[in-house]
């Protein structure tokens, strides 16, 4: 078993220990908790990695002990953060984390996966059809604005996800902890401010922390559902305007508040 571990690029890019571990690790187990996390969190470790400005750790099941994870931290943050701040970051990778094993991101994995294959089949079809060099020179350009709406729904799927996480942890924990957490990220983290036209790139498909700040101190408002046709026709063929449901009693009444009774001829 230890020498597989050590074989693992997990093991490769670990570093040494902190002196802030076994606090960190009292704390994950208690947030772990708090957030109905399924999982036991062995121990805390350091390593040489940068994921993105979204990500800041990674947790990993334990070799041959089911139910049990280890959680490794960048080796960057070491000594920069203070504990309420790992509060929220680690609260933020929890819910993260658990979003991962949820049934969701495997629907939209399928999803995605159907509208590649759809247009896949839609060009093959193409090709066939044309034949020849000509039907060659078209299966790209014709498959092209699936692998485009993946791509796009790929991008906003995951920015609203991580909006979602955001709110779910400030709702939790409070707005003000979580926005101190992320600003002070913006200063030790590398890749929060992209200078290359590589990092750039690479960060329009996750929000940058100046997008997640903007959202949790100005979110978007919920669009409700348009309003239904206040006509409705009834079981015996007669019209019935601004039908509503009164509660708690469940009778139909008007736009007056006048009940509306059913009636046959």
């Amino acid at each position: 078993m230890q020498r597989l571990r050590r074989f693992s690029g997990f093991e490769r890019i670990r570093t040494g220990p902190s002196p802030e571990d076994d606090a960190l690790l009292q704390l994950t187990r208690e947030l772990a908790l708090f957030f109905d996390i399924s999982f036991w969190y062995k121990a805390v470790l350091w390593g040489k990695f940068n994921r993105s400005a979204t990500g800041w750790m990674i947790s990993k099941p334990v070799l041959f002990s089911p139910g049990q994870v280890e959680l490794m931290l960048p080796e960057f943050l070491k000594g920069k953060l203070s504990l309420e701040n790992w509060r929220f970051l680690i609260a933020i990778h929890l819910v993260r984390f658990k979003g991962y094993n949820s049934g969701r991101m495997i629907k939209e994995a399928g999803t995605m996966i159907l509208i590649i294959l759809g247009t896949f089949v839609l060009a093959f079809i193409l090709q066939r059809i044309v034949g020849g060099p000509l039907g060659s020179a078209l299966f790209f350009p014709a498959w092209s604005p699936g692998l485009l709406l993946v791509c796009l729904k790929l991008r906003n799927g995951f920015r609203k996800w991580v909006f979602e996480v955001d709110r779910e942890v400030a709702n939790k924990l409070g707005p003000e902890g979580i926005l101190e957490v992320l600003d002070r990220m913006k200063s030790v983290d590398p890749k929060a401010n992209p200078s290359t036209r590589l990092a750039r790139f690479l960060a329009f498909w996750s929000p940058s922390i100046n997008d997640r700040v903007s959202e949790l101190r100005n979110p978007q408002p919920i669009t409700l559902p348009k309003r239904m046709s206040n006509h409705f026709l009834s079981v015996d063929g007669r019209w019935i305007v601004n039908r509503k449901i009164d509660e708690p009693t469940g009778r139909r009444s008007g736009p007056c508040g006048r009940s509306l009774a059913w009636s046959r001829t």
